[in-house]
């Protein structure tokens, strides 16, 4: 079968990344289309050497940028990439445009989310998809359908991931010796409203007194944070075995806050969008939504404990689904009700 995968976040190179793999193992021809946004298509054409893989549109922040060039430009490059190369099914993750193609040419397409805030996002993937897939924060109906756990277990699970000390000997560390701290850009629609003056002070305030280790999405921005703090030297090779190994995670950004969840990292998310999958995390007792002036007061100095991490993390594998298998299972599917 000829399957394509469209991205156009890294969380979601991470997510199909594990599938497009066994896929590609089993046989079959894999083609990724990738979002020129930041650093991602760099990334893809690192993780994916081997890999067909086409520029789908652009995203550099603002407005114009996401509606137009995001969407509407994006939308006719994939146009013609299917006229080109015609895939038997396509998986995407957050967006509709993709599905759309599909649904215009009478293809097979399987569209992932995590974010039912966003309305009218998800009555235009519900409308394009062959079936919409959600953790369990909403109602099955329709074409939606559910899955157990979220889409950072896809590439996190024991099964996908596991740690390495050997990712701290670059900066000197020990295993629970340090914050980390995940600073993202201001330029989405997302996160175009945060205070960023609050945020940054708030987690200065956070971390006194402990070495911090950090990603900055905006790399012009160093000079607002302390400079003994290290930040991450790109690109990283192994960014989930640095966040494994610190005493706390702290982000402005939702994404890499759900990482250290998965991970067993007590996780402090100031980013202010308020989102039902973060709130089933919160269940887990990791996953922290505190408003930047609570944070200082809201960390937890627990001690770090890697025997701990280890059981919460097989605790987690007897009771959410294993994604990567349902993306392959639909991937390599030959009919289009379930």
């Amino acid at each position: 079968m000829k399957i394509h995968f469209d991205i156009s976040h890294v969380a979601h190179l991470n997510f199909f990344s594990n599938a497009i793999k066994q896929l590609n193992d089993g046989g079959h021809r894999v083609f990724l289309t990738v979002l020129d946004r930041g650093s991602l298509i760099n990334i893809a054409r690192r993780e994916f050497p081997e890999y067909e893989i086409y520029k789908s549109g652009r995203h550099r922040g603002g407005v114009w940028s996401i509606i137009v060039e995001a969407n509407v430009i994006k939308f006719f490059r994939l146009l013609v990439f299917y006229m080109r190369r015609k895939p038997d099914v396509t998986l995407s993750c957050g967006g509709f445009v993709a599905g759309a193609v599909m649904m215009i040419a009478g293809r097979k397409n399987y569209q992932f989310d995590d974010d039912p805030e966003r309305k009218n996002n998800v009555r235009l993937e519900r409308f394009t998809s062959t079936l919409l897939y959600f953790p369990r924060v909403v109602k099955q109906q329709g074409n939606i359908r559910l899955y157990n756990g979220v889409k950072e277990w896809a590439y996190l699970s024991p099964q996908s991931f596991t740690p390495d000390e050997i990712a701290l000997s670059e900066y000197n560390l020990l295993p629970g010796s340090y914050f980390f701290v995940r600073e993202v850009s201001r330029k989405t629609l997302n996160y175009m409203n945060q205070e960023k003056d609050q945020v940054i002070e708030a987690i200065i305030n956070a971390t006194k007194g402990m070495p911090v280790l950090f990603s900055l999405e905006v790399k012009a921005d160093r000079y607002l944070y302390p400079d003994d703090w290290v930040l991450l030297k790109e690109p990283v090779s192994d960014i989930h075995s640095l966040i494994y190994y610190s005493r706390a995670l702290i982000s402005s950004g939702d994404s890499m806050a759900r990482e250290a969840c998965v991970l067993g990292v007590p996780a402090y998310y100031c980013g202010g969008r308020r989102m039902t999958v973060n709130d089933f995390l919160s269940s887990t007792g990791l996953f922290n939504n505190v408003e930047p002036q609570k944070l200082a007061e809201s960390i937890d100095a627990r001690d770090y404990d890697e025997n701990w991490r280890k059981l919460y993390r097989q605790k987690l594998v007897s009771e959410w689904d294993d994604i990567t298998g349902l993306i392959v299972s639909l991937a390599t599917a030959q009919n289009t009700g379930e």
